[in-house]
């Protein structure tokens, strides 16, 4: 007789998993903003290949986030009436 696992407990591997996840891409956009913070504080000539990667990383997460905030809110009403 095969033990099934317990579907409703998550393994030490999921949950470590799930945090490793959920923290990556706000812990990359704050390293950039402090980064970038630096450079223009200090007034180092920061190569444009970084500049550009957190250009693009900062966007993306507050432009990913605000998306999500609008759908919703959309949802929201929709349901409502």
């Amino acid at each position: 007789m095969t033990q099934q696992p317990n579907k409703s407990s998550p393994t030490l591997v999921e949950v470590f998993t799930n945090f490793f996840r959920a923290a990556t891409r706000p812990a990359v956009t704050t390293i950039f903003a402090a980064v970038i913070a630096q450079v223009v504080i200090e007034g180092i000539d920061a190569p444009q290949w970084f500049l550009g990667l957190a250009a693009t990383c900062i966007l993306w997460w507050f432009g990913d986030r605000t998306v999500q905030h609008i759908k919703e809110k959309k949802g929201g009403t929709n349901a409502q009436t």
